[in-house]
């Protein structure tokens, strides 16, 4: 069976500067308890790179300085085989009457499809002493404690 993508919702980022995952009717269901995690990742289709090119991609620099050319797995390139995005964000509402579960941020479009959410769990996806390349060690952590 080929693989195929399934959209369970939408990333919406209207002009009030409010960010949020509308999620389709029929997949509403699948976010009962939600509201009980403080963060969910979010799987998210990138649309403005899924074109033959981008998908031949298989290595890049990272948009850090210093960076080496690195493989696509290797990086958060955008390019890639399959482009699918991954962010960790921060629930701040979930409007059940509008099946909205309303974010801290999240670095996709506006109308970006999104494949999957699922909850962020740090005993699970936290990973302590995890190794990085040296140009990635100045990034800020977003979130910390």
């Amino acid at each position: 069976m080929e693989p195929r993508a399934t959209i369970v919702g939408y990333v919406r980022k209207p002009d009030s500067g409010d960010v949020y995952i509308e999620v389709e009717e029929h997949f509403w269901e699948a976010t009962i308890n939600i509201d009980t995690f403080s963060h969910i990742i979010v799987l998210w289709w990138i649309t403005g790179r899924d074109n033959p090119m981008d998908r031949a991609n298989l290595s890049d620099y990272p948009p850090q300085e210093g960076a080496e050319l690195s493989g696509v797995f290797a990086s958060r390139s955008p390019a890639r085989p399959t482009p699918i995005g991954h962010s960790i964000v921060a629930i701040t509402k979930v409007e059940n009457d509008r099946r909205r579960i309303h974010l801290d941020q999240i670095d996709a479009f506006d109308d970006t499809p999104v494949v999957d959410i699922k909850p962020y769990m740090p005993t699970s996806d936290k990973v302590d002493n995890a190794r990085v390349p040296t140009w990635f060690r100045n990034n800020i952590p977003r979130y910390t404690s």
